[in-house]
């Protein structure tokens, strides 16, 4: 299977807008129905970026996600493993569950895992599973560093947009890590993997290859070609938001490619929620409620089909 290189999609593109109209669409919420550039950026490319990096602004501090993390019961740590002459870190959450757990892998937006991921990492631990989100951006910091050795959101975003990765580089990462969950001593033989915007596509092509997931958990992300599609095994369960129109315009085409497979298919579409709709319904700005409704209700979803697993 031929896999694509990715540009780490700027998931905030399509949130571009999304500031300057939050309140625009409060009646279908109202009623729910279900390492800097190694090389110098083009001076326009750059200017690109500014409409993503101002929903950032807009949004303000993110201080009060260190404090809600810092205040969560359970353990947090970064593991490390090697992978040919790389070495991949992780965020690792354990649950304050008794015994085995499944293990989650969580693909995170692509600002890798910043404050919200971690947070995000915490909430799904706290249901009762093992939770392991790689770092994508492992050794490829600033002199070899990890996600946090960025300066700030800029050059995460610029080297996410000047430097692609190789989808089988990435889906290999993921495999790396799923292989180290399994030897986890609290492993009770159940994997999972979930996935917020980029991360969503990342997950998705991960669940094509990888024959042991008991469930796969797409958040608001394209699917891959029906060609690899072929290759799922385990069920995948879908969230997407009514103004995604990048997704949503898709998703007559995966619907019919997974019946015509007949995979296991589910998903669950939010009228009036936007793009990053998990995120922005807890974010202290955002003026959409139907993001609010659409978050609370895939989590509490998210939740019950982990308890089947």
């Amino acid at each position: 299977m031929s896999m694509p290189l990715i540009s780490r999609p700027l998931c905030f593109a399509a949130a571009a807008l999304m500031l300057a109209g939050m309140a625009a669409c409060p009646a279908l919420a109202q009623a729910p129905a279900a390492a800097t550039s190694s090389a110098t950026p083009a001076p326009s490319s750059v200017a690109n970026l500014n409409p993503i990096l101002q929903v950032e602004y807009d949004l303000g501090s993110e201080a009060w996600r260190d404090d809600k993390l810092a205040a969560s019961p359970r353990k947090h740590e970064i593991a490390a493993i090697k992978v040919g002459a790389r070495t991949l870190k992780a965020f690792v959450v354990h649950p304050l569950t008794p015994g085995k757990t499944p293990v989650v892998l969580m693909a995170p937006e692509d600002q890798g895992i910043g404050g919200w991921a971690r947070n995000m990492a915490d909430e799904i631990a706290a249901m009762g599973y093992t939770v392991v989100m790689p770092d994508y951006f492992s050794g490829e910091g600033p002199n070899g560093g990890d996600r946090d050795s960025f300066p700030d959101l800029r050059s995460v975003f610029e080297y996410h947009h000047f430097h692609p990765d190789s989808e089988a580089q990435m889906t290999g990462d993921l495999n790396a890590w799923a292989d180290w969950s399994k030897a986890l001593p609290a492993f009770n033989g159940k994997l999972a993997v979930v996935g917020f915007a980029w991360g969503g596509g990342r997950a998705f092509w991960f669940a094509t290859q990888r024959h042991d997931l008991a469930a796969t958990f797409i958040f608001y992300d394209v699917a891959p070609p029906p060609s690899a599609l072929a290759g799922l095994s385990a069920p995948v369960y879908a969230f997407y938001a009514e103004h995604d129109a990048r997704v949503v315009k898709t998703l007559d085409a995966t619907k019919a490619a997974m019946a015509q497979l007949g995979k296991a298919y589910e998903p669950v579409f939010y009228p009036g929620a936007d793009h990053m709709f998990v995120r922005m319904g807890e974010e202290p700005k955002d003026l959409n409620p139907a993001n609010v409704w659409a978050r609370n209700d895939s989590l509490a979803r998210l939740q019950a089909l982990l308890a089947k697993l």
